[in-house]
């Protein structure tokens, strides 16, 4: 696994995590990408099996919360 790719991965993904915030930025369009993202990244061995389901739990709960439900 490459060091410069895993931190571009990693810091993509945490935009993610910020635009997901973001009340300006559309939460199912920020979802979309960002399974995508996820997707890719795992399978090209970029993020590791327990990376993609940190992300994938912090995008759950911040979505939720972003659609008034309990994260």
């Amino acid at each position: 696994m490459s060091t410069v790719n895993h931190d571009l991965a990693i810091g993509m993904l945490d935009g993610y995590i910020k635009s997901m915030i973001d009340t300006q930025c559309s939460a199912v369009a920020v979802r979309a990408s960002a399974n995508t993202a996820l997707l890719i990244f795992r399978t090209l061995s970029i993020i590791s099996a327990t990376e993609e389901a940190h992300y994938t739990e912090r995008l759950r709960r911040v979505y939720e919360r972003r659609q008034g439900r309990a994260a």
